[in-house]
């Protein structure tokens, strides 16, 4: 949101990516608009921002990025400091940002913002990946790509047929030979997402999901209480859900992704490091995991899409979690199979209502069920294939998933109207309601 502000703003002095930006001044914006896809609503309507004294939300996320780098892509919010602070306020406190969705979105992750100024105006488009400037306009005329640009679109569009055209057995032997490049990748994915954790328990963040629970009882891979399986799928849901505390309270924490989530990377990257950890395995064989964690959660996200009405965390990288650690419990793609169909089985009905401090506590429950999910696979429990929407198959099962998903869009239609009722008697930022 705020990347798509600060281009807009950039643009109207007839900026473009990889050029240098110019000051803007404070008092000087007229009017700043903003449409969104439902999903991207959703998912910036009430999230902490860093560096930015407590502040959240959509309002506020578009009005600090006017003042802050495009240059610096995802990381611009590195130039929060008082000033830009007090300029955002104000501008939101004059009441000139409007918000509305844009139902007509061809695209989950979709934000157009048009910054308006005495003299000019500048417009930016955000399509298809989070980063992805598709167009800029400066006085109404595109001067950078297209409003209807799909080239980040299209290249997903291939990773994404690459996907499905793999069976799950496919999958399961993709990760059996991994590239040293992979692997290097893998290794800077735990080193990231574990200081993350580590960071989320030094002190209460966000709901304090992950501190409370685990406060006296170790950190990432390191022994802790009972030695019993229930103790451990608790104490690793803790440690996970305290990832997304640090990094859903706005506290500065980079986060390594998976299928475009930081939530999704962590719970995709620390259950099963700290299997792995406990039980001793090597390295070469947690890695694998690892990569078969993110690659299940990648397959999901090739048919149910980035964003959905389906909580992300629990149905793609909750189910791509517990083939992980049935991996590293030395499962083979049965297993795995049966692991993917007791998690659809279990909590698929979990919505998403937008990212906030409280995904912790989705983060929490998916991770645990995640490990129970692998223990019971296996154990060859298994779902019966008359039982609701699982299916014969995994692949048919994840299918399934993604036919409820599309369905579902009544459900997000409800979230946003009761969203948009809690913009009517207070802003989501600390500053006055902004005009909607």
């Amino acid at each position: 949101m705020a990347l798509a502000s600060a281009a807009a703003a950039q643009a109207s002095l007839g900026w473009a990516p990889g050029g240098e930006s110019l000051p803007v001044e404070a008092g000087a914006v007229q009017a700043l608009r903003i449409r969104v896809s439902r999903n991207i609503f959703k998912n910036t309507f009430a999230i902490l921002i860093p560096n930015a004294e407590g502040h959240k939300g959509i309002v506020m996320s578009a009005a600090l990025g006017v003042f802050c780098d495009a240059k610096h892509g995802m990381g611009l919010f590195r130039d929060i400091n008082s000033t830009v602070i007090r300029a955002a306020e104000e501008l939101v406190g004059r009441g000139v940002v409007q918000v509305s969705i844009a139902e007509e979105a061809s695209s989950e992750i979709y934000i157009e913002i048009e910054v308006e100024f005495a003299d000019r105006s500048g417009g930016c488009v955000i399509r298809d990946e989070h980063s992805n400037i598709a167009c800029l306009k400066r006085n109404g005329t595109v001067i950078y790509g297209s409003p209807n640009s799909r080239t980040a679109g299209e290249q997903s569009s291939k990773e994404i047929a690459a996907l499905k055209s793999m069976s799950l057995a496919q999958v399961v032997q993709a990760v059996e030979h991994l590239p040293e490049s992979a692997m290097s990748l893998l290794r800077r994915t735990v080193e990231m997402n574990v200081g993350a954790c580590e960071t989320g328990l030094t002190r209460p963040m966000g709901m304090g999901t992950g501190y409370f629970g685990t406060v006296g009882e170790g950190i990432v891979g390191e022994p802790f209480g009972s030695s019993s399986e229930c103790s451990f799928s608790h104490h690793l849901a803790s440690l996970t859900a305290a990832g997304s505390d640090a990094r859903m309270s706005g506290y500065p924490v980079e986060i390594m992704t998976s299928a475009g989530s930081g939530n999704q990377g962590i719970i995709g990257t620390i259950p099963v490091v700290t299997y792995a950890r406990a039980h001793g395995l090597d390295e070469l064989k947690m890695l694998q995991s690892l990569a078969l964690s993110h690659l299940v959660t990648m397959y999901m996200t090739a048919y149910i899409g980035y964003l959905s009405a389906l909580c992300g965390v629990a149905i793609k990288a909750g189910i791509g979690t517990a083939c992980g650690v049935t991996y590293a419990m030395g499962g083979g793609v049965d297993e795995v199979e049966r692991a993917i169909k007791i998690m659809a089985a279990t909590l698929t009905g979990m919505i998403c209502d937008g990212a906030k401090i409280g995904c912790a506590l989705k983060v929490s429950n998916a991770s645990e069920m995640a490990v129970r999910s692998a223990q019971l696979a296996m154990r060859k429990a298994e779902v019966p294939d008359d039982n609701g929407i699982v299916a014969p198959t995994a692949e048919q099962t994840i299918r399934n998933l993604a036919e409820l998903g599309r369905s579902m869009e009544v459900v997000d239609q409800k979230i946003i109207e009761i969203m948009l009722k809690k913009l009517e008697p207070r802003s989501m930022s600390v500053a006055a309601p902004a005009a909607i």
